[in-house]
């Protein structure tokens, strides 16, 4: 079985979920904003015991001692530690930009064991697993990992830990363990470190990811001024169009004589096609998703009717304000209803389960939709086999977005995500210079390829000609696995630095099929139609109260929009009548869409002083 995701599955690893990490991963599900408000009150109770001053925690070679300084200026302090020299011998395209392969000297004194945090797969074993020991040998840092599972049971241990106080040396908490507001709202209170006088001193591979990418270091940093995390990046290019990625079926296209549609009359057209096509499987679906993704496929048809760079705010110069008041917010949904009372779009889609749309894709005869939503292919099939030309991971090909009436033609893009705040340090490390340089050692290529096993078992450099994902020369191949490799790598927790040209310098190699080059075709189709950076909103961090607030308005918008399109969708209610788009519009400003946006405009405003 092979899948596509921001954060591979490393060779002798058990298969897991596709999603990305990205920090820029599918949207927060109300279930993960619902854990962050009964989190809010642990955290105020966590931290009331915390220090306020840091003092004295630092030592070690090499660099200053972590305290907080409130007088440092990021970036003012002398590097005191070179970045190693490239290794000679290794293919990069014409301006690369991203890690390079470099000679990495040991540096730890090999007698303080520190306690790290990290996430696990069922299986995995840390204290055994390939990666951990190149990296014990790579640093010379000697490393005891408290370990969570994935997912939510790991984020509900991870609160147990903090409520108890007894907290390891480093936590690696990327992927969703914390967001960026509770990084900052943690390390305000002094549980975990300020890490810019250390990164200045110590960090050379991390300064250079810096320089150049200078955003990351501005994303990052708390409204206080500090950076309390190492970020990891993974600028991962279809990630920027996955939100409302969607896929049409090849073969009822094949099979009517069409092409994919480039306008909602085309599509209506196309509709009528498929509805008489008679090769299509029984059951199947015009247009489908699950109940969790609905507001996602609702939004690629939206893109039709105005720009949305998210599903509820947008920027206009400095302001933000809410999009469902904009005239053509309501046309789209006007439209919406009136494809679900043809039977273009399946009402299914309001009850799907996960589960039950995956099943529709792993038809045995054939995928059971026409158009769906999918962040990835894991979002429509369970099972996908690229190397198979007639399985669904084949035959769903992504789609463009479709003028509107008006001519409009947008999708969603993500201009934001670069990745993840991810390590953090806390007060009773032993030496925090020691850990920050295990970090940093970590954004150097070899490492960050190594994340998928040791080189010769997992990987391999690219050789002279090889193409990458983006055509141009490759910069590394992946090996087939072998069948007795097992607890290989690391999936995308910890530390790591993978930029867009670092990513697309994976050799393209037919022994080893991926949908990797399906999901860059896909993403250079839809490009040209991407929403403007100028409209959207980058990652906010909140406080405390703000972050209470937000969290629990947002589940609660959520909620009022998937009934209200169920609503819609159904015939239970009419977006064309003035009376029930009034209800729909008073009810959010009940629920507090105005203090929503007041929250947003508030952090913005503190991000951009």
């Amino acid at each position: 079985m092979s899948r596509t995701d921001p954060r591979p599955t490393p060779p002798g690893a058990p298969e897991a979920p596709d999603c990305p990490a990205c920090d820029a991963a599918p949207p927060a599900s109300p279930l993960r904003r619902r854990a962050f408000l009964s989190r809010s009150a642990l955290l105020g109770a966590a931290v009331a015991g915390a220090p306020a001053v840091l003092a004295g925690c630092g030592g070690g070679s090499g660099g200053g001692t972590g305290t907080a300084e409130d007088d440092y200026v990021p970036g003012s302090a002398e590097l005191a530690v070179e970045i190693a020299p490239e290794t000679p011998g290794v293919l990069y395209p014409e301006g690369y930009v991203g890690p390079k392969a470099r000679d990495l000297e040991p540096f730890g004194d090999g007698t303080t064991e520190f306690t790290i945090l990290s996430q696990v797969d069922p299986d995995m074993d840390m204290a055994t697993n390939a990666y951990s020991e190149l990296l014990e040998e790579t640093t010379g840092v000697k490393v005891s990992y408290v370990t969570v599972p994935a997912g939510e049971d790991g984020r509900t241990k991870v609160n147990a830990i903090v409520a108890g106080g007894d907290l390891p040396h480093a936590l690696m908490v990327g992927q969703d363990i914390f967001t960026p507001s509770e990084i900052s709202i943690y390390g305000q209170q002094g549980m975990f470190l300020p890490l810019d006088r250390l990164i200045d001193e110590n960090a050379p591979h991390v300064l250079d990811m810096f320089a150049s990418f200078p955003d990351v270091r501005k994303q990052y940093t708390s409204p206080d001024g500090r950076m309390y995390a190492v970020p990891s990046m993974n600028d991962c290019y279809h990630c920027k169009a996955a939100n409302v990625r969607t896929w049409i079926n090849s073969r009822w296209l094949d099979g009517v004589g069409a092409t994919a549609p480039e306008s909602l009359e085309e599509f209506e057209t196309l509709m009528d096609e498929f509805r008489g096509y008679s090769g299509k499987p029984e059951g199947s679906a015009l247009v489908t998703t699950s109940a969790e993704t609905m507001p996602n496929l609702l939004q690629f048809f939206l893109g039709s009717f105005l720009e949305m760079p998210e599903l509820w705010v947008r920027r206009r110069g400095e302001k933000l304000e809410w999009i469902h008041q904009d005239p053509a917010f309501r046309e789209g949904i006007i439209w919406l209803q009136g494809q679900f009372a043809a039977g273009n779009l399946d009402a299914g889609m309001f009850a799907n389960t996960p589960e039950q749309y995956q099943k529709l894709g792993d038809a045995k005869d054939g995928p059971r939709f026409g158009i769906a939503y999918g962040y990835s292919t894991f979002h429509f099939a369970a099972s996908v086999d690229y190397a198979d030309p007639d399985n669904v991971g084949r035959i769903m090909t992504p789609m463009a977005p479709m003028s509107g009436p008006s001519g409009v033609r947008t999708l969603q893009w993500d201009h934001f995500s670069y990745g993840y705040p991810n390590f953090v340090i806390t007060p009773d490390c032993p030496d925090p210079v020691q850990l920050i340089r295990w970090a940093d050692h970590q954004f150097e290529l070899t490492l960050t390829n190594s994340l998928r096993g040791r080189r010769g078992v997992g990987w391999d450099w690219a050789t002279e000609g090889q193409k990458g994902i983006d055509g141009r020369q490759a910069v590394y191949q992946m090996l087939p696995t072998p069948e007795d490799a097992t607890n290989q790598g690391w999936r995308e927790w910890g530390p790591l630095y993978k930029s867009t040209d670092q990513r697309h310098g994976e050799a393209i190699l037919d022994e080893t099929p991926s949908g990797e080059p399906i999901l860059y075709a896909g993403t250079q189709l839809v490009e040209p139609f991407a929403t403007a950076k100028e409209s959207g909103v980058p990652p906010l961090v909140y406080d405390l109260d703000q972050s209470a607030q937000i969290g629990e308005i947002e589940t609660n918008l959520e909620n009022h929009f998937t009934q209200s399109m169920a609503d819609f969708g159904t015939g239970r209610k009419d977006a064309a009548d003035d009376a029930d788009w009034d209800a729909y519009i008073t009810t959010a400003t009940s629920i507090g869409v105005e203090t929503y946006v007041q929250i947003k405009q508030a952090a913005y405003d503190a991000l951009n002083p």
